[in-house]
């Protein structure tokens, strides 16, 4: 077994108290309800996970429309099996879905309630899954004549636009037509939609992008040219007044039929286009297009040609990178079967990787229907379904840096081998990391299509969350500070079916000074595919994430026990205060049990350690009035904490004196203090210690003075009573004082450390009561005593009590 740390940190295993979470291989069950459900898609919830919405049979009648959120764990947040979002009479189909913004979504469908033609309706559900409109949704546009095949985007104020295809002229050819709806269900242009395009012959197969100013640009293809489609943009404003030339502006109109468009916003009001494209006049080719906020086209007259290879490339997915500029993913029959292709545009049209594409998948038999998602890092995580194991598909998926090179296996990392045909990927999304969650209508039951959902992880293309979660970092309560709990959900591979998690390690993130001297002091420096044998002792590491850089130190391990969660109790370097808030951070990596090169980080979490213990209560507080003037001597014991900060001491007329800003006299760094000026009345006193962090203790006895002279109510003497020596260390001299129950002698005795007796002081017949003593730092016969530790020994009548003094010279 490989060693492992040794810390004295405090490490707790939490017991779990739910299941592991629900991400299984092959795909979560979305829905298994009878009959068919397929089609649909998906939005973020905000908090990473999915909502999802489908066309689903379970009636045996009609289609209706149902959707269910999977939170980041793959867990299932709404009934078993969805909630309805319409079950309106006749069909609802073609449904589409955008994010809210709130947690929830926007839902929207072909619907055919009316019995006489198809309209298009909408339905916000919130994050509980309850639906917010109208029960069966708001209508979008219920024209004469048929609305078909809506495509959405949020508004990116709570509402969404919906764009489709329109047959209200009653010609018998398709416009395009679109509608904005606001959070509330209340549509916000003109009743039943505004025209987008009402161009000559058909318009059709629309998709839409938002433009980022609460507008969005719409493509479709075209016929108006009479024998071939061409493809067409216009960009609609928040308003619903379309901004480039009427009916649109042309992205291409070159010869032959170009089709099969996919779009995605450009990040600065203009959208990236691409399609397939029979201008060859022998094959389809990828072509693709950028038009700006004005609808210039950006890339040429006509596009830029992607992939012209011999044989077809068809089905083009489109993603857009802020910084790196679009990455295309196609079907291509070069080979003579399909296979996967891809290549990356900058923002000025160029094409980056090889002539004609870099392979994504080129195994045997067919892949096809590619679906991309730029990962967040220059490159993309690219989908398809592929038949290489049999006649029935099932769903592959890569992950491409921005040099266009796999990061995963070769030809691709299975998402569902599930037996019977998993169906093209419905919808992909990013999981934030790189990843990507998957959901498709999938055929394993053999008789009906269900849908199913699957995580995919960003570093080596695991299925689940072989990741751990941080979930809280927290401070220890009723510690001096110095700690806190981290506390994680354990990778989804850490299960005993599996063993697939041999440990975690915990790391702490540093500054780049920090960083540079235990480089300099020789720390060994990890980097990614480090076989885990390094991670043992101390440890330094260094990573960038989302263009942050990060430095971390390892401060500790935990064996892996299939456990849901666990925590570690970690050391701070500070304490946070009110100057100085002094925040944490921290990242645990699981470690495989089957590759010694292979670990997964959590996300990154902060947290702060206080001190919230407070000094114990000052001791034995004299107070004496100095003859009749008026100054009061206080006196008290001192605490013992190292992180002691000062005394604060309490004065009032009457008894029952409390620790408030009305009753506070003085501050101080001493076990002395005199009142000076004091008030010729009855006094009384209360004494606090605070630590450095303002933990303020407890309040120490009370004691009094009255107005005449002499000394107040000091601790009753029952028994030989000797208070800690002052001041203490010393260097010449130090009192202490002696309370006798009974006139009697003092001796008093000093011993060093060897327990040699160096001193001995007699004072005869005292009387009862008290009495300062002082003692000099010298032996019996005169000489300095060296500096050191040094126990006094007081003894009167038959008691005797040893304290501890230091002497530092």
């Amino acid at each position: 077994m490989r060693p492992r740390l040794s810390f004295a940190l405090l490490l707790i295993l939490i017991c779990p108290v739910m299941a592991h979470a629900q991400w299984v291989q092959d795909g979560t069950p979305v829905c298994t309800a009878v009959a068919f459900q397929s089609g649909g898609g998906a939005t973020t919830d905000g908090a990473g996970g999915t909502i999802i919405a489908w066309e689903d049979y379970r009636s045996g009648t009609n289609y209706d429309v149902y959707a269910q959120r999977i939170d980041a764990m793959g867990n299932v947040k709404w009934t078993t099996d969805g909630v309805v979002v319409t079950n309106a009479i006749n069909h609802q189909s073609h449904v589409v879905i955008a994010s809210d913004g709130a947690g929830g979504a926007i839902i929207a469908w072909q619907d055919y309630r009316s019995g006489s033609s198809y309209d298009i309706y909408a339905q916000r559900v919130n994050a509980t899954g309850i639906a917010q409109w109208a029960p069966g949704g708001v209508a979008i546009s219920t024209a004469t004549f048929d609305q078909y095949f809506p495509t959405m985007t949020s508004d990116g104020a709570g509402g969404a636009i919906l764009e489709w295809t329109d047959y209200r002229s009653g010609a018998g050819v398709g416009d395009i037509y679109a509608q904005r709806v606001n959070g509330a269900g209340v549509v916000q242009w003109t009743a039943n939609g505004v025209a987008v395009c009402t161009a000559s012959n058909d318009q059709a197969a629309g998709l839409i992008a938002p433009d980022g100013a609460s507008g969005a640009i719409v493509a479709w293809e075209d016929l108006r040219g009479g024998s071939s489609t061409d493809i067409y943009a216009q960009r609609i404003n928040s308003a619903g007044v379309t901004q480039w030339t009427a009916n649109g502006v042309s992205v291409c109109g070159a010869a032959n039929t170009q089709s099969a468009i996919t779009i995605a916003s450009d990040g600065g009001g203009g959208a990236a286009i691409a399609w397939q494209d029979y201008r060859s006049g022998t094959q389809f080719d990828i072509y693709a297009q950028r038009v700006n906020s004005t609808g210039t086209s950006l890339w040429g007259a006509d596009g830029v040609a992607v992939c012209t290879e011999g044989s077809n490339q068809y089905y083009p997915s489109l993603a857009w990178d802020n910084t790196t500029g679009a990455i295309l993913a196609w079907g291509d029959f070069r080979s003579g079967t399909g296979d996967i292709y891809a290549d990356r545009i900058t923002p000025g049209g160029n094409l980056v990787w090889t002539a004609n594409g870099v392979p994504v998948c080129t195994n045997v038999q067919w892949q096809n229907n590619a679906k991309v998602i730029p990962d967040g890092s220059g490159g993309a995580v690219i989908a398809w379904g592929d038949q290489r194991a049999s006649s029935a598909q099932d769903i592959y998926a890569q992950r491409v840096d921005q040099n266009g090179f796999p990061r995963w296996a070769s030809d691709g990392v299975a998402v569902s081998t599930a037996s019977g045909a998993q169906n093209t990927p419905v919808t992909m999304l990013t999981d934030g990391s790189g990843g990507a969650v998957l959901t498709w209508s999938d055929l394993r039951d053999g008789t009906y299509t269900d849908i199913y959902t699957q995580h995919i992880d960003g570093r080596y293309g695991y299925w689940g969350r072989p990741d751990p979660v941080l979930a809280a970092v927290k401070d220890v309560p009723a510690d001096n500070g110095g700690k806190v709990r981290v506390e994680w959900t354990a990778s989804q591979r850490d299960q005993i079916n599996q063993q697939a998690i041999s440990h975690y390690t915990i790391w702490r993130a540093i500054d780049q000074s920090a960083y540079a001297t235990a480089l300099a002091a020789g720390v060994p420096e990890l980097k990614l595919g480090d076989p885990a044998s390094k991670f043992t002792g101390k440890a330094i590491r260094h990573e960038k994430a989302q263009a942050t850089d990060y430095y971390w130190e390892l401060i500790g391990e935990q064996n892996a026990f299939y456990r849901a969660a666990y925590s570690f109790t970690a050391s701070t370097s500070f304490d946070s205060t009110a100057a100085n808030p002094a925040t944490h951070r921290f990242q645990i990596l699981a470690h495989s049990n089957n590759s010694d090169l292979v670990n997964w980080p959590s996300n990154i979490l902060s947290g702060r350690s206080v001190d919230n213990v407070s000094p114990p209560a000052p001791l034995f507080l004299t107070a004496l009035r100095n003859g009749t003037g008026s100054n009061v001597s206080l006196k008290w014991n001192g605490v013992h904490v190292k992180d002691l900060d000062k005394y604060t001491v309490y004065r009032a007329s009457s008894t029952g004196v409390t620790p408030i800003q009305a009753n506070f006299l003085a501050n101080n760094n001493d076990t002395l203090l005199v009142d000076a000026g004091a008030p010729p009345t009855a006094l009384y006193y209360i004494v606090t210690a605070s630590d450095i962090h303002q933990n303020q203790g407890t309040k120490s006895n009370e004691a009094s003075v009255a107005a005449a002279t002499g000394v107040g109510n000091t601790p009753a003497i029952t028994a030989l009573t000797v208070l800690q020596n002052h001041p203490n260390p010393f260097t010449g001299e130090t009192q202490l004082s002696v309370g006798l129950p009974a006139r009697g002698d003092i001796r008093v005795a000093i011993y060093d450390v060897t327990g040699r007796r160096v001193r001995s002081v007699l004072v005869p017949a005292q009387e009862k009561g008290w009495d300062t003593l002082r003692i000099s730092a010298r032996d019996d016969r005169g000489a300095p005593l060296p500096s050191g530790v040094y126990f006094y020994r007081v003894h009167a009548g038959n008691e005797t009590v040893t304290k501890k003094m230091v002497i530092a010279r």
